[in-house]
């Protein structure tokens, strides 16, 4: 079979849609013809036998949009299947290459994005299901949220990491019953050459750096516990917009020392940051189903994370 898989994101990037693309690659270049079609400016992983098409991510976004679907029409082709990780930035393009060609779009969804940016941009504090049944935002956000409803009722299948996320959009978007599918999201945890030693009293938090992941309330959760703990650590491995938001709050708590931004780093790196932390914590107030997470379970890692649908 013949495979384009479409992604915002992709290694050295992190993020689930990112990890996920370049697993599931290596896992099927083997038996199928794999195209990789994503969003970059960095320079990308290579996988063998995998052929790999990138149009640059901070480019105008319409202009962008457009060569992301030409890209897309032009290698789907030949394709017996467009397989996408998001219903907007890759979504809308893939899908329009899709109908275009009549082939096949299936689409993973794993986070609203109008919310997200709604939330980013602090034109919403609703959490997700509540800003499913009453969007807020604005124009443009409306905007987004009607173009992910349309992309998604026009691709042949839509998968989810968890069911109450395929119930939650099947409602918002009006999806046809059993247009929408549970796929559950797998880790799996790879050893080291040499152990890595544990470091006593060490946090880690792994993530894109936007609100909604609440990493700010982790650095907080450090101030308080610093002068009970000296030696606490808190390692932070991303980067996003809230980056220097962070850096700023860990300043004015005057707890430099105890927080480390060790910025976008590459998975093997994550690995072993994992492997010497005593406990991994997502304070996210949104997962589909959280890859971070099932790495941990799988590293043996305890984790402390926010009793929300699909992490909880």
């Amino acid at each position: 079979m013949k495979i384009l898989l479409a992604t915002p994101l992709y290694p050295p990037e992190i993020g689930g849609p990112a990890t996920y693309t370049k697993e599931l690659a290596e896992r099927l270049r083997n038996d199928h013809s794999i195209t990789i079609l994503a969003y970059t400016t960095k320079s990308p992983e290579q996988i063998n036998s995998v052929e790999l098409v990138f149009v640059d991510k901070f480019k105008p976004l319409y202009y962008r949009l457009w060569r992301f679907f030409l890209a897309a029409l032009k290698y789907s082709k030949h394709a017996d299947l467009i397989y996408v990780q998001n219903a907007l930035a890759a979504g809308l393009p893939a899908v329009l290459a899709g109908l275009l060609r009549r082939k096949p779009v299936v689409i993973k969804f794993v986070g609203d994005e109008a919310w997200e940016r709604a939330y980013q941009t602090g034109k919403t504090k609703k959490l997700l299901v509540d800003f499913l049944q009453h969007p807020e935002g604005g124009t443009k956000i409306w905007l987004f949220s009607k173009i992910q409803g349309w992309v998604l009722r026009h691709a042949s299948l839509v998968t989810t990491p968890s069911k109450y996320l395929g119930e939650e959009i099947g409602k918002a978007y009006s999806l046809k019953q059993n247009a929408c599918v549970t796929n559950y999201n797998a880790a799996e945890h790879e050893s080291h050459p040499f152990a890595p030693q544990k470091r006593k009293h060490q946090l880690l938090t792994t993530a894109r750096l936007v609100s909604w992941k609440g990493i700010d309330g982790i650095i907080e959760a450090v101030a308080l516990l610093a002068s009970k703990i000296p030696d606490l650590k808190l390692v932070v491995a991303g980067d996003g917009p809230e980056m220097e938001n962070l850096k700023r709050q860990t300043a004015n708590l005057k707890i430099n020392d105890a927080i480390e931004f060790v910025g976008q780093v590459p998975r093997s790196q994550t690995r072993y940051l994992r492997d010497e932390s005593e406990i991994y914590i997502l304070n996210s107030l949104y997962e589909g189903l959280p890859h971070t997470v099932l790495s941990s379970f799988a590293a043996k890692i305890p984790v402390i994370a926010t009793d929300i649908p699909g992490t909880d």
